[in-house]
């Protein structure tokens, strides 16, 4: 019961939020690279590791498929480093849903993304046309357990 208690706050934590070059020709690359980035993207599956003092509890990242699990999130990324969002996390034994909608800022630095108001940055693993793949990590120590989750979530471009 403790563990699925600590993986649900885990969701919800997670959930609630989302170099320069001299050559001329990394210049170019980068803003393309970017440019994948805009667009509307729509959350398909999340996948997960979770430990907690050293012992692991749930480990899907590496799994191809996957689920969101009943949570909603959308992103739509704009040239002028604002993204408007939209999450939804149902309810469960223990909480309400939760819904959230906003715009807010973005700066993305390589494969790094900070989105203004989301607890942790994310790494950029996969992005072209129609797939972005965003890792998260965090870590903390809540009543003398430590805990450590690891979360790619995989979007789809939305045309």
């Amino acid at each position: 019961m403790k563990k699925t208690i600590i993986l649900a706050a885990l969701l919800l934590i997670n959930a609630s939020f989302l170099t320069s070059c001299s050559s001329e020709d990394n210049e170019t690359e980068k803003v393309q690279e970017q440019n994948f980035l805009l667009g509307k993207w729509n959350g398909v599956s999340s996948h997960m590791k979770i430990e907690m003092d050293g012992n692991i509890l749930i480990d899907n990242l590496d799994q191809e498929e996957g689920s969101m699990y009943g949570v909603i999130e959308r992103y739509e990324f704009k040239a002028d480093n604002t993204v408007t969002y939209y999450s939804y996390i149902p309810a469960n034994a223990n909480n309400e849903a939760i819904e959230r909608e906003g715009t807010t800022t973005y700066i993305r630095d390589g494969n790094q993304l900070i989105i203004k108001n989301h607890p942790y940055p994310y790494t950029i693993l996969i992005s072209n046309e129609n797939s972005l793949h965003l890792y998260d990590m965090f870590e903390v120590e809540s009543e003398g357990t430590y805990i450590k989750t690891e979360n790619i979530t995989k979007f789809e471009r939305i045309k």
